[in-house]
């Protein structure tokens, strides 16, 4: 997808107190029958999967560079720019056919597993000895790349269910 068919988003914000305030209410929001605007998740599988690369960052589920390192320059420059992340993208790691099964049959269990994560991956990316975790698709980050990268995340994944 060419980045003029990509939504821009504000890269201008607190990213922390975006994380702190505004996602935990989002989330709270969510009743559980928001449908897809496009992708095979639902608004239950979406919440459990953005687990996923907070765990990253945190260091509870390492992850390798999945790209040529003659890409990271590149893949670094979109996510510092005003752009956000492609509909249907779909990592290798993922399965391209179906969604992961989920951690929790109960959506309230997994709206607090979301809430709770944030929590420790803020604590992760603040402590004094946090200097990078690895993305798959852009190397090593620093506390503003994970930043960075969660963000565009969430807003993604949030405008897929019409959240924001």
């Amino acid at each position: 997808m060419p980045l003029q068919d990509r939504v821009i988003i504000d890269m201008q914000i607190d990213f922390e107190e975006f994380f702190m305030h505004k996602i935990p209410a989002i989330i709270d929001s969510i009743k559980g029958d928001e449908p897809a605007k496009w992708g095979l998740m639902t608004v239950h599988h979406m919440l459990e999967h953005l687990v996923l690369p907070l765990n990253f960052a945190i260091g509870t589920l390492p992850m390798s560079t999945m790209i040529a390192e003659e890409k990271i320059p590149r893949q670094l420059a979109f996510l510092t720019s005003e752009y956000g992340l492609p509909k249907n993208f779909k990592p290798a790691f993922l399965p391209s056919d179906k969604t992961l099964p989920l951690m929790y049959a109960d959506i309230v269990q997994s709206k607090q597993l979301l809430k709770d994560t944030i929590v420790k991956f803020l604590a992760s990316v603040n402590a004094t000895t946090f200097a990078n975790a690895t993305h798959p698709f852009y190397g090593p980050l620093d506390k503003t790349g994970w930043l960075q990268f969660q963000y565009k995340h969430f807003i993604h994944h949030f405008s897929q269910f019409g959240l924001l």
